[in-house]
């Protein structure tokens, strides 16, 4: 479905005026979401960017003609376009960095270009076991653990854990058993396709504003895009105290618009449609009911914004917390039906201000989904167990044949 991985995009952001705080809740319509499009609030001020752990490129020159052991361990993996380095154990690395303290060699740092070549790892370790000198370029603190450590920074920073949930979603949903589709990050392309749908809107602009400087970073030398869209959902997942999600990676980025789809026909669903919508967009997916319920239930994070979706409000009263309260409140309060000033049909809790969209409340109307309404409010852990199972299949549909299970 997908192309090779591409350096496209890398240094792409888009700056944003500076919000108030209390318009800093993202919008999610994480795994179940709106096909109209429900856009973030939050973004970098002017200038303001979430730091990433220590980075930069730096170039250190190791000649084999001098003697003695190179002095590196590194990580070889196949599949990597890297070599990180796991340890410096002496030898001529050891010499360069006495040297050298100000590009000194350091565990944690990868290795990205030996002698002019880059992107073939295997290439690149023979020429450090062949060539007398070695050109290295490396770049500062690369490895998925200080990945991880910048996501989880950039969501605690920003509260946009909501946006990434649903940036990843939208990406891997376009799937559909027979018609193709994958999660392959192709809305970095705005020109037409996927990047260009009402259903994306926010997401090529926000969501990936907020990512770049990860992006530019981590991409594609480390992680293709796709791939990194799937951690940075998980990783804000997790930080929002939802479940421990695992990532597994191998995901092909597109290289153009040309590599996803055209049209969003019937690939998304609809927030002001009932159970028979919800079921013929996600059968086709590989989803029962049972997992229908559950990937609704990514709507305990976030908030619609009139002014973008039509729809207004948040649908808990802890926005940025993922936990089961989507159901509980959804089975303890009555909602009253509303039209918004955008012409939008939903539901309100007056006293709270929350909202339920006609999509969300159908699965309390239809007598096979409201079993499971009813049993995720009552048991957040089989939420949690159920949403991983539905929330892992719907990441890797279309692309599980290339995934591993290592970064």
């Amino acid at each position: 479905c997908a192309a090779k991985v591409s350096e496209l995009d890398r240094k792409a952001t888009v700056q944003g005026e500076e919000l108030l705080k209390s318009e800093a809740v993202l919008v999610s319509d994480a795994a179940f979401g709106l096909a109209k499009a429900v856009v973030a609030d939050t973004r970098p001020a002017a200038g303001e960017v979430v730091g990433v752990a220590e980075q930069g490129s730096y170039i250190a020159v190791l000649d084999k003609a001098k003697g003695g052991k190179l002095g590196l361990d590194v990580d070889y993996m196949a599949e990597r376009l890297v070599l990180p380095i796991m340890a410096v154990t002496g030898g001529l690395a050891g010499d360069w960095n006495t040297s050298n303290p100000g590009t000194a060699l350091k565990k944690g740092d990868s290795i990205v270009e030996v002698n002019g070549v880059r992107g073939n790892v295997a290439v690149m370790l023979e020429k450090c076991k062949s060539d007398v000198v070695l050109n290295l370029v490396l770049s500062r603190a690369m490895t998925y653990d200080h990945l991880v450590s910048d996501l989880e920074n950039l969501v605690n920073v920003k509260h946009c854990g909501p946006i990434l949930i649903r940036l990843s979603w939208h990406d891997a949903g376009v799937f559909m058993q027979g018609k193709g589709g994958c999660p392959n990050a192709a809305m970095r392309f705005t020109d037409k396709g996927e990047g260009a749908w009402e259903a994306n809107a926010g997401l090529p602009t926000v969501a990936l504003s907020l990512l770049a400087p990860i992006t530019q970073k981590y991409c594609p030398d480390l992680i293709s895009h796709a791939d990194l869209w799937a951690l940075a959902a998980n990783v804000s997942i997790r930080v929002m105290g939802g479940p421990d999600v695992p990532t597994r990676f191998g995901r092909a980025d597109a290289t153009s618009s040309a590599d996803g789809l055209v049209a969003n026909d019937g690939r998304l669903p609809d927030g002001d449609k009932g159970s028979d919508h919800l079921r013929a967009i996600f059968k086709p997916k590989g989803f029962d009911d049972r997992d229908i319920v559950a990937l609704s239930g990514a709507h305990t994070v976030g908030k619609c914004h009139l002014e973008r979706s039509g729809f207004d409000g948040p649908w808990t009263e802890s926005p940025l917390q993922f936990d089961n309260t989507y159901y509980t409140e959804m089975m303890a309060k009555t909602f009253t039906a509303e039209t918004t000033s955008k012409g939008c049909p939903q539901h309100r809790h007056t006293a709270s201000g929350t909202m339920m969209l006609v999509s969300d409340l159908a699965l309390l109307e239809d007598d096979a989904f409201k079993p499971y309404v009813q049993e995720f409010a009552n048991d957040q852990s089989a939420f949690f167990s159920a949403y991983t199972k539905a929330w892992i299949k719907l990441q890797e549909n279309g692309c599980e044949s290339m995934l591993r299970d290592v970064l």
